[in-house]
């Protein structure tokens, strides 16, 4: 494999009960209620445009879904400053034992600002070539083609790529890209019949790296 690709949110960062949260606190303001747990059920790993629409597609809201975006991030940051989100056990161990042997990249439907923010306060930012967000394509995760940019901007074959992901959305999108799929997910039983390569954690992923990483 010639490069990896990491999801953001729920695969670095432990993020998605945190969105959850935050999301289910948002829509109560406007006459939705949805529990952190089922919001998460739902639309873990969804990009949140995709989230904005499905809830003004089923509710009468004064908004329109960029306005429902942007007021989300800002109560995101708001959120990050008071609570901040914690890594996910075993990422830093496995970014930095991976950097420099091959190219590695960020590939995530979250808005870039969130992401590189996050990062650069953990002290991560340097470790990634690449920052590939939401908004540098036309069509978000599930579709492929956040991941196909990725591989191109690398200069790589999608094929001697690997994504690591967490979530059924994400993991659709890479692999309908073709690159090989690495799921880490405690929680739910995603890329079932997408992949062989599916672990608890970041940390079984990485003792298992000669298995998805080399063969």
């Amino acid at each position: 494999m010639q490069a990896v690709c990491f999801d953001f949110d729920g695969t670095l960062v432990d993020s998605e009960i945190f969105h959850a949260q935050n999301w289910s606190h948002y829509l109560s303001g406007l006459n939705i209620n949805i529990s952190a747990h089922d919001f998460l059920a739902d639309f873990a790993g969804v990009p949140w445009e995709i989230v904005a629409k499905h809830f003004t597609s089923i509710a009468t809201i004064p908004h329109t879904t960029s306005t429902i975006v942007s007021e989300m991030e800002q109560l995101t940051y708001q959120a990050i400053i008071e609570r901040g989100i914690p890594a996910k056990e075993g990422a830093f161990d496995l970014v930095k034992s991976l950097h420099g042997s091959r190219p590695l990249a960020v590939v995530t439907g979250s808005p870039r600002k969130y992401v590189e923010g996050i990062l650069s306060h953990l002290g991560w930012l340097h470790y990634f070539e690449h920052i590939f967000c939401g908004d540098d394509v036309t069509q978000n995760k599930p579709a492929p083609e956040i991941y196909q940019l990725a591989c191109h901007t690398l200069g790589v074959s999608e094929h001697q790529t690997v994504a690591i992901e967490d979530s059924h959305t994400g993991a659709q999108s890479a692999y309908s890209a073709g690159l090989r799929l690495v799921v880490v997910n405690d929680l739910h039983p995603v890329g079932v019949n997408m992949t062989p390569y599916r672990y608890d954690n970041l940390i079984e992923a990485q003792a298992q790296q000669a298995k998805w990483l080399v063969a």
